[in-house]
């Protein structure tokens, strides 16, 4: 009897023991294809070991679990058990269907993966129950469809990524619960039109907003006008041609916008005015012909532009930039219609550090062209520049030469040389032996260029070829001092003489007019008389005077006035040589044609003298005290 006890006993202590063991093992069970960290085991990876469905024995208190790359078709009544899990990862897999409630008991769930796999559609209840859910990626998935009721318990959600799928809409209503929504990304989906009315417009807090890689044509007026905390917008990659001019109106906190690779053929300069607070702007990969006068117009707090690969760009007005004054990174890159730089064009940039203009087809370069004194990186590799003296300080800036000592600058271009003037005095001390730095990329300020690329062009034996700047020597380079002097010098004493000309003539017309309106003496000018001042008066025969006043005399004296017929005299002897009588001066016409007019002429006073002295006894006889007309 004693012994049965005691082996009973034994039985039990085994018993218990052995389910000890086994409970324990039970509850830090990790399966050897997957590892597992934490105390007790609350951390899991089975990433790439071939799994086709959820583990279910792994610990139930288990808060991350990462089945990234394995081959899992379904998560259906698998993840029941792991109702504390914080960090699910299922992407790389091939999950075809979320199907209903699977996610029902993981209340404590932050963030979900689901990205690369084959989902095709997301269904009502897909995610119900993840109340707590702030990450959710559906990304490079197969998605056409969404139901409007999907994401109704993604109250707290903060991100959703569902870039990489075939969505063309979206149902009305379906964003409509993502109030905490800061991140949305549609990239790379066939969208037609940007979702905003029943959708966008309930995502008041949202920050970014990714539409790159659709298929917009337009963007209408008020696109985006509840979106008051937006931050980034990304438009590149569709088809936009064009940009309604309200089509920004109230993202007054836009911080970034992207419309690379579109259609576009004008700058929207009206449409980008409204974003006052933009300070990165990218219009790349579009068909700009030229960048206008105050292109970009009121952005003011712009510090990042790019303009690259613009194959139509030909030309930039030197205005183009003029409000942007907090610009300091800019880049126009591959442009291969670009050929020729303005001047001034970064005159109103006084924080511009950074320019690339590299594999444009820029011809020739000044140091005028850029501020050099504030500059803090410069590439224009890749420009068939030509050899010639214009090239000169950026020949000096890739190899180092005479950037040593300040006495040592003697660049021919004058504002090149003083550019340089200012690379050597604030030039930085020399770095160790085994960390030499070449002089041309330490310039001031650290001012660094792509020494190692760029080239430039010279004809030999009518044959272009290519050579390295810091290759070449300073001879090599078609600059010679004495021309450029000569140069100079004419065109200086050119404007000596002109400006002394201009001196001149402007006295010399002073004094004209001054001697003009000081002669108020004259008495010819006081009786009203104009005459030719002859400044230097001949000497007039008295004989000829008398001879010109007589003359003037008998002229006077043929003057005669016009009267009415019923005053002239009767016809008297006709006079035989002129046919003409005597007194009146009439002609003798035929009966049967009509009357000839009476006015008198100067050949017949002098051939009838004493007829003419009769007629103007009788004229001073009848003289009329009413105005007449006088005839020659």
């Amino acid at each position: 009897m004693v012994q049965t006890k005691v082996n009973c006993r034994i039985i039990i202590y085994s018993t218990t023991l052995v389910l000890l063991v086994f409970l324990q093992q039970v509850y830090t069970f990790c399966p050897s294809i997957c590892t597992c960290e934490g105390d007790p085991n609350v951390r899991t990876w089975c990433i790439g070991v071939g799994l086709d469905v959820v583990p279910i024995q792994l610990n139930p208190d288990v808060r991350f679990i990462n089945l990234t790359a394995n081959q899992i078709t379904h998560v259906h009544f698998t993840l029941t058990f792991y109702y504390k899990l914080e960090v699910l990862d299922l992407s790389m897999n091939r999950i075809e269907a979320l199907g209903s409630r699977n996610f029902d008991t993981q209340a404590n769930l932050r963030t979900l993966n689901l990205s690369e796999n084959a989902i095709a559609a997301i269904p009502k209840d897909a995610f119900r129950g993840l109340k707590r859910l702030q990450v959710l990626k559906l990304c490079r998935n197969r998605v056409e469809t969404v139901h409007s009721a999907a994401f109704h318990d993604l109250r707290n959600l903060i991100e959703l990524d569902l870039s990489g799928n075939a969505l063309t809409s979206l149902e009305p209503a379906t964003l409509r619960h993502l109030y905490s929504l800061e991140v949305l990304s549609f990239q790379n989906n066939q969208l037609l039109e940007v979702p905003y009315e029943r959708n966008l417009e309930h995502l008041g807090r949202l920050q970014l907003l990714d539409l790159s890689v659709n298929l917009l044509e337009y963007v209408a007026n008020d696109s985006f006008v509840a979106l008051r905390e937006l931050r980034t917008l990304k438009l590149g990659g569709n088809i936009l041609t064009e940009l309604d001019v309200g089509a920004f109106h109230g993202l007054n906190g836009l911080k970034a916008l992207d419309i690379v690779d579109n259609n576009l053929t004008v700058v929207p300069t009206l449409q980008l005015s409204k974003l006052c607070n933009l300070t990165y702007l990218s219009l790349s990969g579009n068909y700009f012909e030229g960048l206008p006068a105050v292109a970009f117009l009121n952005l003011f707090q712009l510090q990042q532009l790019h303009l690259d690969r613009l194959d139509r760009l030909a030309w930039i007005d030197a205005r183009a930039f003029v409000d942007n004054t907090n610009l300091r990174i800019l880049t126009l890159d591959d442009n291969p219609s670009f050929t020729s730089l303005p001047l001034r064009l970064f005159h109103s940039n006084p924080n511009l550090a950074e320019i690339s203009m590299r594999r444009n087809a820029l011809i020739r370069l000044d140091a005028v062209h850029f501020p050099l004194d504030r500059l803090h990186r410069l590439e224009l590799a890749g420009n068939p520049l030509v050899c010639n003296c214009s090239l000169l300080w950026l020949w000096r800036l890739t190899t180092g030469y005479g950037l040593h000592e300040s006495s040592d600058f003697r660049l021919i271009v004058p504002a090149a040389a003083a550019a340089a003037a200012l690379i050597t005095a604030a030039q930085p001390p020399e770095p160790p032996q085994d960390e030499a730095v070449p002089v041309a990329a330490r310039a001031h300020h650290g001012l660094r260029i792509d020494r190692d690329e760029i080239g430039c062009d010279r004809y030999e034996d009518g044959r272009r070829t290519r050579h390295l700047l810091r290759a070449m020597t300073e001879g090599d380079i078609d600059c010679p001092t004495h021309l450029v002097t000569v140069v100079s010098a004419v065109l200086s004493i050119l404007l000596v003489l002109a400006t002394g000309a201009s001196v001149l003539y402007v006295l010399r017309a002073s004094r004209r007019r001054k001697q003009l309106l000081t002669d108020d003496d004259d008495p010819r000018r006081k009786a009203g008389v104009t005459e030719l001042i002859v400044p230097h008066p001949q000497k007039v025969d008295r004989l000829e005077l008398e001879r010109y006043l007589a003359q003037q005399q008998s002229l006077v004296n043929e003057y005669r006035a016009l009267r009415a017929p019923w005053e002239l005299p009767l016809p008297v002897k006709e006079d035989l040589k002129y046919g003409s009588v005597a007194a009146t001066g009439r002609e003798l016409a035929p009966a049967s044609g009509p009357t000839t007019d009476h006015y008198e002429t100067l050949d017949y006073y002098q051939h009838q003298h004493q007829q003419q002295q009769q007629q103007q006894q009788q004229q001073q006889k009848r003289t009329l005290s009413r105005p007449h007309i006088v005839f020659v």
